[in-house]
């Protein structure tokens, strides 16, 4: 009986040892299951996110942000990014609620939406707040690159001491703060006729179709007033013959069906700050406001190379459609034409600031810009 005790508990034994066994091995295979998972994770790009329900200790907060900007276009891909980054920034806790494509408030009501606290946030249209907004009325574009126009806009606005002081000063009167700037697309030119270079171009206009005629008369160009939604046609039927503006909308819109040769003209946009309105963000917690900036930070890196990579898409599309490759203008064809726009964008930026008594400011901002991009102004001679 008691040798029957015995085998029976060893094969009790036995089956715990077994059992413990099983179940490591079973632990094991569980981590190794976690391991892959995690490194799946890693490979998708998560592994930067925080847990859920941890908010790195940021009060939550929601953002009413209006854009006129759609979800699917490349400005609408730049606010996602900075919507991503805000939620690994926090943790979760801040969240934006976008008002897409203008559906609240369109370009010439977003000033005073976010000024007045009806919106806390805009990616802001500036030029056509510049009666307003005095300070942003020097040339909104620089030759280079995307990235040389941000770093352009950057340093007027934010690190040269003077003139990022007039400029954030005009804001702070009127309830506003900016945040960032956000890279732009390329400018070109294309006209119905061949041409060569910026001298052929222009002899080869009869009738050069834009609103902004200051510019191209300097140049030389005959100009006709016409807007861009009436440009298609005024290429088909004959009433213009040339035209510029931005490389993306010429596109979007099929310029290239009537006018068969084009060219960049070494210039490109930036504009678009995140701007905020000042009494919210001053209510904001240091903690907020440091995650806010750094996912504003990160949308405007993303946006030059989103810009750079829709550039290279238009030309190929433009090529492609016309069976004509861009004409390439020279380094001195760039330079005039970057003399043609800083004068007339200093002439009527000078002008438009002195009714408001800020025309002594707006030329210590144009002698800043001329330096930033190695351009000779002449500071008209009431002011030297």
């Amino acid at each position: 009986m008691k040798k029957m005790k015995l085998v029976s508990m060893l094969l009790t034994l036995v089956m715990v040892v077994s059992m413990f066994a099983a179940c490591g091995q079973a632990a094991d295979n569980g981590s190794d299951s976690t391991d892959d998972n995690t490194a799946a994770t890693e490979d998708a790009g998560g592994s930067d996110a925080a847990p859920a329900g941890d908010t790195a200790g940021v009060d939550p907060l929601e953002i009413t942000f209006t854009t006129t900007f759609n979800e699917t276009e490349t400005g609408g891909l730049i606010l996602k990014k900075f919507e991503e980054v805000l939620a690994e920034e926090s943790g979760g806790a801040i969240t934006v609620n976008f008002l897409w494509g203008g559906t609240a408030y369109d370009t010439m009501a977003e000033l005073d939406a976010v000024a007045d606290g009806s919106a806390d946030m805009c990616a802001l249209g500036h030029m056509p707040h510049i009666d307003v907004l005095n300070y942003l009325a020097f040339p909104g574009f620089a030759p280079g690159s995307p990235e040389n126009a941000t770093a352009y806009f950057e340093y007027l606005m934010f690190e040269n001491e003077e003139t990022s002081a007039l400029i954030q000063g005009e804001a702070e009167a009127l309830g506003i703060k900016y945040l960032n700037i956000v890279a732009g697309g390329a400018n070109a030119f294309c006209t119905t006729y061949e041409f060569t270079d910026l001298d052929s171009m222009i002899a080869g206009s009869k009738s050069f179709g834009n609103m902004d005629a200051a510019i191209f008369e300097y140049l030389g160009f005959q100009v006709s007033a016409v807007g861009p939604g009436d440009t298609f046609t005024a290429l088909d039927n004959g009433q213009i013959d040339s035209t510029q503006m931005g490389l993306a909308p010429m596109v979007s819109m099929g310029w290239y069906e009537v006018a068969k040769y084009w060219a960049l003209d070494g210039t490109y946009t930036a504009g678009n700050p995140f701007t905020v309105n000042l009494a919210w963000w001053n209510g904001l917690t240091a903690a907020q406001q440091e995650c806010i900036q750094t996912a504003a930070d990160a949308a405007a890196e993303f946006s030059a190379e989103s810009y750079t990579k829709d550039i290279e898409g238009d030309v190929q599309t433009v090529e492609e459609a016309t069976g004509n490759a861009f004409v390439v203008l020279s380094d001195s064809d760039i330079d005039r034409f970057w003399e043609a726009c800083f004068e007339a964008k200093a002439a009527s930026a000078i002008a438009t600031a002195k009714e408001n008594g800020k025309d002594e400011g707006m030329v210590t901002i144009l002698k800043a810009a001329a330096e930033f991009t190695d351009y000779d102004w002449e500071v008209p001679a009431e002011y030297q």
